[in-house]
């Protein structure tokens, strides 16, 4: 659907709503639609909101379609289904989960009889955004800004007392953002490299491009397919900068090709000052994936030319607004926080976002969090967009005394061991799906597991990481050359790379994407290298790895030669083209 579709339905439904309708919404008495929230650990108030600050707010207006939405995404992801592959175009996407034209009416009615001007931030417009005066949105909202630090620096405005809407307007938006949510900030771990760790012949001691594709068995594979892209994402003021990247592919990708050109930037904050997160994000998903054209995602939600935005909800929408030859096919995200930093619903409604990725052949992966089983008050707590069951949750490996070489038959010391800094375990909001439920209770089943009335997990909640890599000694170009980086923001980028190469074979042979992972990924455990020694740590206690899947590394680390072979021998699936983009030159490829 196009904005000018939008417009036509907002103002012919505005005056079919009826002018008594729309006074009567002005009226209106107000409910809640997201509750007070208590402040996360590490953040602070500085005070009240400036007034004449400005925000851009977000509102995300009810779907239709979610049933047969979720029940496609199944279908088209399962390899035993008939319709494996079969993805939608972006198009049919927005038409199946279009909200109703009387939905939309009843919001942009709300805000035009307000004077306020909006617009719609997707195809089908389920996101409508508007600009706005910290005063005007607490008018609007019926609440309360204030400006928050964390003590990284990093600052949010947001509306810790919650915030209400007229009740007819409430019943037809899922939230809005920026109010309740307050991010995490994820601060990357650097412990100096392993002494344990011997170098190969690359002379590294370090998760090298080189060391990486011996250790998961990719060889001299690199990308063929022309239209085939990856992304990673930062938010919060992470940036990409090129030199940086420039120098790390000198170092360390001689006689390989790393990355296919320069990343094409998408983003309202995309350069700068390099991050070392989203620097170790970029090098290392073009280290794995060599030839394969790679973007960087970047929104910062506070960036000085724009009003102040929720940045999650900007990347959202950005995809939506991503046509099928343009859209990454991977994504890897770094980003993760406490599964109840987002109310219910509002987490529900990221769930569809992700379902509506997946479901057009793109996957999701996201690191799986570096506090181990994460102890809060002596609970384990999950982690978040990590415990969602519609994405691709990657946790932690550490190098084993035959590291970097593959697993084999033939040696009795491991490659990898689960690292104890790897985040896992059970969601506490969303129920197990059925493609994990018989790895998952296998776990359970075994001894030596944390005492499930102490820790307070919940056994039948969807269990994650689904997958782990490696999650240590990564050496990062960013402002400095910083060695010894480690945190599953390292794994998922790694993983992304593996699952991208595969995505390639199938793209040069004219068949779909692998889209959203997870059926795949438990319904092939063999693609996977099994990992069986180390623990996950916390204070209040761990997660053993174990045969099979487990609440450390998953169901493993991949094997691209066996993730090739499955590929290879899935249905072909829908062929959806992507277009292919001229690589920017960078003088100092290797």
């Amino acid at each position: 659907m196009t904005n000018i579709f939008f417009q036509a339905v907002v103002c012919f439904l505005a005056i079919s709503v009826s002018f008594a309708a729309s006074r009567s919404t002005e009226a209106s008495p107000v409910v809640v639609v997201e509750p007070a929230v208590s402040l996360p650990s590490g953040w602070t108030v500085k005070g009240r909101a400036t007034p004449h600050a400005s925000l851009e707010l977000t509102f995300a207006v009810r779907q239709q379609g979610l049933e047969e939405l979720s029940k496609k995404l199944l279908q088209v992801s399962d390899p035993a289904s008939p319709q494996y592959g079969q993805h939608l175009t972006n198009a049919e996407v927005q038409q199946l989960t279009r909200p109703a034209d009387a939905d939309l009416a009843r919001v942009s009615t709300f805000l035009a009889h307000r004077g306020i001007s909006f617009w719609s931030a997707t195809p089908n417009s389920d996101f409508l955004n508007c600009a706005v005066t910290v005063a005007v949105a607490e008018r609007l909202l019926s609440t309360t800004y204030v400006e928050l630090q964390h003590k990284s620096g990093e600052t949010v405005i947001r509306s810790l007392d919650g915030y209400s809407l007229p009740v007819e307007v409430a019943a037809v938006v899922d939230f809005v953002a920026p109010t309740t949510h307050v991010p995490g900030v994820h601060t990357l771990i650097t412990d100096g490299p392993r002494s344990s760790v011997h170098t190969n012949e690359s002379k590294f001691g370090f998760n090298t491009p080189k060391n990486l594709r011996q250790l998961y068995s990719v060889g001299e594979v690199e990308g063929k397919a022309p239209g085939n892209k990856q992304a990673v994402t930062a938010f919060l003021g992470q940036a990409y900068g090129e030199w940086a990247l420039k120098l790390f592919w000198r170092t360390f990708c001689g006689g390989i090709t790393c990355g296919k050109g320069a990343p094409k930037l998408i983003g309202d904050k995309t350069t700068g000052i390099p991050g070392v997160e989203a620097m170790l994000d970029i090098e290392t998903i073009t280290g794995v994936s060599g030839n394969v054209h790679s973007e960087f995602w970047g929104y910062s939600g506070n960036s000085p030319d724009n009003p102040k935005n929720e940045p999650y909800m900007k990347w959202l929408q950005q995809m939506s607004n991503t046509s099928d030859k343009d859209i990454p096919t991977v994504f890897s995200t770094s980003y993760g926080e406490d599964e109840g930093s987002w109310s219910f619903a509002a987490a529900t409604r990221l769930n569809v976002e992700f379902q509506k990725a997946g479901v057009r052949g793109i996957s999701l992966l996201f690191a799986s969090g570096d506090s181990g089983p994460n102890c809060e008050q002596g609970k384990f707590v999950p982690q978040a967009p990590a415990s969602s069951p519609w994405v691709t949750a990657v946790g932690g490996t550490a190098p084993g005394a035959s590291w970097p070489n593959p697993p084999s038959a033939s040696s009795t010391s491991p490659s990898e061991v689960a690292i104890s800094l790897s985040s896992g375990g059970f969601s506490d909001r969303w129920p197990m799906p059925e493609w994990q439920k018989s790895q998952v209770v296998a776990y359970l089943n075994q001894s030596g597991l944390p005492d499930q009335t102490k820790a307070g997990y919940n056994i039948s909640g969807r269990a994650f990481p689904d997958i782990a890599a490696q999650a240590t000694d990564f050496f990062v170009y960013a402002t400095l050359p910083t060695p010894g980086v480690a945190g599953t923001s390292c794994a998922s980028p790694t993983a992304a790379g593996i699952f991208s190469l595969v995505n390639d074979l199938r793209l040069a042979s004219g068949k779909s994407t692998l889209g959203f992972l997870n059926p795949l990924i438990y319904s092939h455990k063999d693609a996977f290298n099994d990992i069986t020694h180390g623990s996950s740590k916390g204070s209040c206690g761990e997660w053993p790895s174990k045969p099979g899947w487990d609440a450390v590394t998953g169901m493993g680390t991949p094997n691209y030669a066996k993730l090739a072979e499955v590929a290879t021998a899935l249905p072909a699936g829908r062929y959806i083209p992507r277009g292919e983009e001229e690589p920017q030159d960078l003088s100092l490829l290797v």
